[in-house]
């Protein structure tokens, strides 16, 4: 077959084809679409990375949140097994403070310097059931005894009288200072004392002091 006849063969081939199904508006047309189509793609990408980016950070503060206050917890905790170990708390720490009622006055136990072994406890003891101080110093300064060897009398006078005795040996020697009346033994002496009560002083058992109540009722009336 010679070229002529192939070229006929071909044009009449194109003649013979089919129309396009789609003109240049259809292509434009699908472009348009696919852009489109691309920048949804991308806006949809970009919110959900900023979706996960915000989720992120809530999460992040949620676990710091809950750390905290697991931390803070576990703190606390510590602070009251602390304070259930503790042997004592603030209150036992301070010194036990007497309430109403219950102090205990000190007015008359504190013994002057100078003075007898004998407490103003036992010089607070009505009438001949202690020792008065005061009359047992000066008694004792007397009979040349110490003080502290001063004992109550074996006798009853009056709440109001101060009373002192000492054993020497077998005699005892006693005073007695009242302003009531007193049932003395006898031989006693009584003299009027510098303040208007009356002074009792007497002896009894043996001993060499036996007789010389006069001289220390002399020496003491004075003094009371």
């Amino acid at each position: 077959m010679d070229e002529q006849k192939l070229a006929d063969l071909f044009r009449d081939a194109a003649h013979d084809a089919p129309p396009a199904s789609f003109d240049a508006g259809d292509v434009r047309q699908a472009s348009r679409r696919a852009t489109l189509k691309r920048r949804n793609s991308i806006a949809a990408g970009t919110t959900l990375v900023v979706v996960l980016g915000f989720g992120g950070v809530f999460a992040a503060n949620g676990w710091v949140g809950q750390d905290t206050k697991t931390s803070n917890s576990a703190g606390s905790g510590q602070k009251q097994d602390n304070a259930a170990e503790s042997p004592m708390t603030p209150l036992e720490a301070q010194p036990p403070t007497n309430f109403a009622g219950e102090s205990k006055s000190t007015q008359g136990d504190a013994q002057t310097p100078g003075s007898t072994g004998l407490t103003t406890g036992e010089s607070a003891v009505q009438g001949c059931a202690g020792v008065d101080r005061e009359l047992a110093d000066a008694l004792a300064v007397e009979l040349s005894v110490p003080p502290d060897d001063a004992v109550p009398p074996s006798l009853t006078c009056s709440p109001d009288s101060r009373s002192a005795a000492f054993k020497i040996g077998g005699l005892t020697v006693t005073a007695i200072v009242t302003p009531q009346s007193f049932e003395a033994p006898a031989g006693a002496e009584k003299l009027r004392t510098a303040k208007g009560q009356d002074l009792y002083v007497f002896t009894q058992g043996d001993g060499e002091l036996k007789g010389q109540a006069k001289r220390f009722a002399d020496a003491l009336a004075p003094k009371f």
